[in-house]
């Protein structure tokens, strides 16, 4: 979420609304008449628990959703659960998480109870997370996480995490040698690897991970440094890592792995390496539950099946992180750090550090 939105709109939103959801305990928050049904469904017995919301669901005969995987992969992740539910009509809205959680935010605002789902990084979840506008859904679905992802669950239940994307260091082997590449992260700041680095400009969900990774006085020494060493800075996570791969320059500072991996794996001769021997931080992608979605059956049963087999059979053939299958190529005995959300004063002082040190200048995508 953009810090200029997320500022405009704690600001306007009603004062009584956002002194409930930052300063009364979780207990102290009066439930919705959807997390009362989900606090309900959660005493059953697994079939009863199932077979109440798939009646349900078929009453309600729908779901409005905004999916955050982008195009085909989106839709190939809605297809199966079509066909496991085909008496649910799906009525999807594909666009970023960033902007899900901006279209949500003013549709409530607004008192227009019209999306029931989002797809999400948890991450850029900040302000809906500030309003109470998500339900608490506790799911057994979640018991499916392997034990190396459960930093992502949420303790309140807030969200689902059904996969989880990665911010790390890559270079292009063929202008830096092995011994040569950054093998931790303030290695950036070395004066060798200057004007040769890559990064996005600023976003919440990289801020928050290396406010995770580091805490806030080395973030900060951490920005100011690399802040000096002159990174190139470009939109765009495919744009940086094509051009890193053309010889552009040297270092991708925070990109994804999957795409560079995926390259690799196709043809050898790729000149792509992920950086291993740091910290790789992680978020999860996540579907969190409208208060007062409209559907709240449909909602539950699509927020379950992002952990089922067929779910995460989609995401890893597409490379993605999957949290309830075996990795598609991330190491066993790589370091991650995992991480979720932080509140609106941390999150725009980060993006003040960065826009000090090293600025929002983004430099014109070549061709």
């Amino acid at each position: 979420m953009t810090r200029k939105f997320l500022s405009l709109t704690i600001a306007f939103a009603s004062l009584a609304a956002f002194s409930v959801a930052v300063t009364a305990p979780a207990g102290a928050q009066s439930l919705s008449a959807n997390e009362k049904l989900y606090a309900e469904l959660a005493k059953l017995p697994a079939k009863e628990r199932q077979a109440r919301l798939v009646a349900g669901a078929k009453k309600e005969g729908t779901i409005e959703m905004i999916h955050s995987l982008r195009r085909k992969l989106g839709r190939n992740h809605i297809k199966g659960f079509t066909k496991k539910y085909p008496f649910i009509k799906v009525k999807n809205s594909d666009m970023g998480s960033q902007d899900a959680a901006e279209r949500v935010v003013a549709e409530e605002t607004a008192g227009r109870h019209l999306t029931d789902t989002i797809s999400i990084g948890v991450p850029d979840a900040t302000i809906l997370i500030a309003q109470n506008r998500v339900a608490r859904y506790p799911t057994p679905a979640t018991k499916r996480i392997f034990a190396r992802y459960k930093g992502f669950i949420d303790p309140q239940n807030r969200w689902v995490p059904y996969y989880w994307s990665e911010y790390g260091m890559s270079y292009n082997t063929n202008l830096v040698k092995e011994a040569d590449a950054p093998k931790q992260w303030f290695d950036l700041c070395k004066p060798k690897y200057k004007g040769k680095f890559s990064f996005d400009p600023p976003t919440t969900r990289f801020l928050v991970g290396l406010y995770v990774m580091m805490g806030e006085e080395k973030a900060k020494k951490f920005i100011a440094c690399i802040g000096r060493n002159n990174p190139i800075i470009q939109r765009g996570h495919t744009a940086r890592l094509k051009l890193m791969l053309r010889g552009d320059h040297w270092i991708q500072g925070g990109n994804y792995f999957y795409r560079g991996t995926k390259m690799k794996n196709k043809n050898p001769k790729v000149p792509f390496k992920a950086v291993y021997t740091a910290p790789v931080l992680g978020y999860a992608g996540a579907i969190m539950i409208n208060k007062n979605a409209p559907h709240p059956y449909a909602a539950a049963l699509w927020a379950d099946y992002t952990l089922s087999k067929t779910s995460q059979k989609v995401l890893r053939k597409a490379w993605r992180g999957t949290l309830a299958m075996k990795h598609a190529y991330f190491p066993e005995d790589a370091k991650l750090i995992t991480y979720n959300y932080l509140s609106a004063d941390i999150v725009n002082r980060l993006h003040d550090y960065w826009g000090k040190h090293v600025g929002r200048k983004v430099r014109k995508r070549k061709k």
